[in-house]
């Protein structure tokens, strides 16, 4: 199965979709793989060792882009809120202490527990709970010291 990359659909590569579009490669070890919904190809990683290498080239950028849980945060890192999975009363209950989607939280440490600033408020939260809370990355955000006294 292959799902395209453009349009989301879901296909079995090659076979009787190629030849039924008239593709002049469809058992001769064509080395691509087209959408039969919008015709969008791609190299196919499993024939073109050219496909293969520059998939291993450009995998690290790929997994800094695969999602991430309030878990994976370093100490000092802000990250914004994209959901909470699993339990719905666990869901419920971080949503009614400001976790909600599109919430920027500040990790400020990992051990005994996550510590996390949410705006004004300070949260302690076990690992199985931060393991739950789906996070992307943070634009830094200009973080003020809570002991100088504002005027």
């Amino acid at each position: 199965m292959a799902i395209c990359s453009l349009c989301g659909f879901e296909f079995e590569p090659g076979g009787a979709a190629c030849a039924e579009r008239g593709c002049p490669f469809a058992g001769a070890g064509c080395r691509t793989v087209d959408c039969p919904r919008c015709g969008y190809a791609v190299p196919d990683e499993r024939q073109s060792r050219l496909a293969r290498w520059v998939r291993r080239l450009f995998a690290p950028a790929a997994l800094e882009a695969a999602p991430r849980t309030l878990a994976d945060l370093r100490p000092g890192e802000d990250g914004v809120i994209d959901g909470i999975e699993g339990d719905p009363a666990l869901a419920a209950r971080l949503t009614a202490q400001g976790l909600a989607p599109g919430v920027t939280v500040h990790l400020v440490q990992r051990s005994p527990s996550y510590v996390i600033d949410v705006g004004e408020t300070m949260l302690a939260l076990e690992r199985r709970v931060a393991d739950v809370i789906r996070v992307s990355a943070s634009t830094s955000r200009a973080r003020a010291d809570s002991s100088t006294p504002t005027q």
